[in-house]
């Protein structure tokens, strides 16, 4: 909710609603906002530019970091405003009893390590250890150097009932799932594996560079 966000109308109209300094600049294809945005987790990201047709569609926002560099691009092909949703489309009750948890699906081994795309320079895989669980596999993967850091990779169970949790962090968004930060670490679920990232010398912004790099498509050294 604090977060800007490309993909959600309300936030983009919050973004140019919070900017009194904001510019609109008009072309051949109607206008360009120009807003600063509010990353916490990455706060490389400084400004965006909204592209809007002549009849105040949205086509496009490109968000920009501090050297006017392009850095994340989103683009609109249909906007509908006025959709419709079945009575109970958002009773929370509905959804949960229409969600079918399968002990299939379940993840107990890791068959190919997933690696960082984004590697702090001077810094190399030093070591990978795979420990056996009861119920599946744990993978510790060990960086040195100048920015020494640990990923664990970990296959995790599927619960037949919702559970509340309780988890240490912050809430923040990844790639495809919602994880937790703190000043040193952050931990998130996605593809039936939990991931754990800690390093005692690398902040917020480095960590979320790191974890937003690992994809659940396997990837060699």
């Amino acid at each position: 909710m604090n977060n800007s966000q490309v993909y959600i109308l309300s936030s983009i109209l919050n973004d140019m609603n919070n900017d009194s300094e904001k510019t609109v600049v008009e072309n051949e294809n109607g206008f360009v906002i120009n807003t600063k945005v509010n990353y916490p987790n990455n706060i490389g990201l400084k400004s965006q530019k909204i592209y809007v047709d002549a009849d105040a569609n949205i086509s496009k926002i490109e968000v920009l970091n501090d050297d006017g560099i392009v850095e994340m691009v989103m683009k609109f092909e249909k906007i509908d405003t006025n959709p419709s949703f079945e009575n109970d489309f958002f009773n929370l009750d509905s959804i949960i009893s229409n969600i079918d948890v399968n002990e299939s699906d379940e993840t107990l081994s890791i068959d190919s390590i997933i690696y960082p795309l984004y590697i702090p320079s001077g810094t190399v895989l030093s070591n990978e250890e795979k420990i056996q669980k009861d119920n599946g596999e744990r993978i510790i993967l060990t960086f040195d150097g100048e920015k020494p850091f640990l990923l664990v990779e970990e296959t995790v169970k599927a619960d037949k009932d919702f559970s509340i949790i309780p988890i240490f962090g912050e809430p923040t968004f990844l790639n495809d799932t919602v994880g937790a930060i703190t000043d040193n670490s952050v931990n998130w679920i996605s593809g039936g594996i939990e991931y754990y990232l800690v390093s005692d010398v690398m902040g917020k912004t480095e960590l979320m560079e790191i974890a937003n790099s690992i994809s659940t498509i396997p990837i060699m050294k």
